[in-house]
């Protein structure tokens, strides 16, 4: 490739960042979700040390994310009516809090099961409020034609906190325990560590200029939730673009994303891994994932049919892959893919539903994303779990890839009869032009303008 065409591809990659709020947020984003990464790639372990079981296991995914299948819609509410950066900036010191509890928990030695299960559900609680406000507030920090490449440089965060996050917390997990013979000590340094990230995106969002961040008119008085609720909802059913899109989020997330439940057990039992060998295949699905949000932030345009559909389908077919591997090398390899097509699916499935939703309705509809995606994992936890329990981890991956697989066939079905309506909407994302990153969201809601 032309040097001058990849510094231009660079370019529009990054170009959200020259928006100062949206830079602050980005980066304490990234600080942050590494020490996320370190907590939940330490959980599970933590749980394994204690003697848990799988169904155990899936337990801890279906609190952590659970209340976000029936809360995150009135997160989501909350979203539409008030400040977006003070109500993140009040989640994310009750999740400060709940990482400290659990540290003192494990670094006096008390904890026990109930307990890591306990405070799996004060941070699902949180966590139905948290995510459909973080889901769309960065829409208000970026002008409208930069929001599909702020998405992909969201995801971009997340997964370099993927890469880096569980590679840690591995490494401080087998290096503690191989010094003082428990592996709650490296767990509760892990723990430590999350708490003090916190402090990363709480000065970002404290800095930002909050006259530059946009807002919508509110009404003098806002309808009864529930009103409000119902009309996000039948925005979401009525609209076939997110309508599948969220299906094909719903089914792949409930039986394709168990990585949590299914990683520590792949790697103590199928690749007789220790802590720092199972921080690494995290570590590996973050690469990946990094690698598609990165592809997806300088493409030119996005095509975003054949993106969620090619890469849920291929996704699924790794997933046979994976519960074939036994040689570790084959295993890391697999697992890297898995992360970057199935980023470019949920990129995409992202960047759509905020591409078809109006501002005055982006935080209830991004909450039925948030409560689709979060809500699917408890379910696919318990099902991971008890299969993995009952016929084991290989068959676990094969289950899900074959159910990942129908959805991608039912969901396909559904965007072919939409099509034949002519009712699919926007489906092709565009690139932001080299002027874009000058520009500001200023104060008002725009229309959306960006994608075709």
């Amino acid at each position: 490739m032309p040097l001058r065409a990849t510094g231009g591809g660079l370019r529009r990659g990054f170009a959200s960042l020259s928006v100062r709020n949206y830079r602050l947020y980005w980066s304490g984003q990234v600080v942050s979700l590494i020490g996320t990464w370190m907590q939940q790639v330490s959980l599970p372990w933590l749980v394994l040390a204690l003697g848990g079981t799988p169904i155990q296991l899936g337990f801890v995914a279906v609190l952590q994310f659970g209340p976000a299948m029936f809360l995150a819609p009135f997160g989501g509410v909350i979203a539409d009516r008030v400040d977006k950066r003070l109500a993140l900036v009040a989640t994310q010191i009750a999740a400060s809090g709940q990482a400290f509890i659990l540290f003192v928990l494990v670094a006096t030695g008390i904890v026990e099961i109930p307990m890591v299960l306990g405070m799996a559900f004060v941070l699902g609680l949180i966590n139905a409020v948290d995510m459909p406000v973080r889901q769309s507030l960065a829409a208000d920090l970026v002008p409208r034609n930069l929001l599909p490449n702020a998405i992909a440089l969201n995801s971009m965060a997340f997964n370099s906190a993927r890469v880096v996050g569980p590679a840690l917390a591995g490494v401080i997990i087998a290096a503690v325990t191989g010094v003082t013979g428990s592996a709650l000590a490296g767990v509760a340094i892990n723990l430590l560590l999350n708490t003090v990230t916190y402090a990363g995106v709480l000065t970002g969002l404290l800095r930002m200029d909050a006259t530059a961040i946009r807002r919508n008119e509110r009404p003098e008085r806002h309808p009864p939730v529930l009103d409000s609720l119902r009309e996000g909802f039948h925005h979401a059913v009525r609209t076939p673009i997110v309508l599948w899109s969220l299906v094909l989020l719903g089914g792949i997330a409930a039986f394709g994303f168990n990585f949590q439940i299914l990683l520590p057990l792949f790697a103590t039992e199928i690749l007789n891994l220790d802590a720092d060998g199972y921080g690494a295949l995290y570590a590996a699905m973050g690469v990946g994932s990094l690698a598609g949000s990165l592809t997806l932030a300088i493409m030119r345009r996005r095509r975003a049919i054949p993106l969620m559909l090619g890469g849920g389908l291929v996704f699924a077919g790794l997933l046979v892959g994976i519960a074939a591997s036994t040689v570790v090398w084959l295993a890391a390899a697999l697992i890297l893919l898995a992360g970057f097509f199935s980023m470019l699916m949920i990129n995409s499935i992202n960047a759509t539903v905020q591409a078809n939703v109006a501002d005055a309705l982006r935080g209830r509809v991004m909450s039925f994303y948030t409560a689709v995606f979060a809500g699917s994992a408890p379910l696919g936890g318990l099902f991971a779990g008890f299969v993995a329990e009952t016929w084991g981890t290989p068959a676990a991956f094969l289950a899900g890839a074959a159910l990942s697989a129908i959805t991608v066939g039912i969901v396909a079905l559904g965007f072919r009869a939409a099509d034949r309506a002519d009712a699919l909407g926007v489906t092709t994302l565009d690139a932001p032009s080299d002027a874009s990153a000058d520009q500001e969201p200023g104060a008002r809601a725009a229309r959306p303008s960006a994608a075709r």
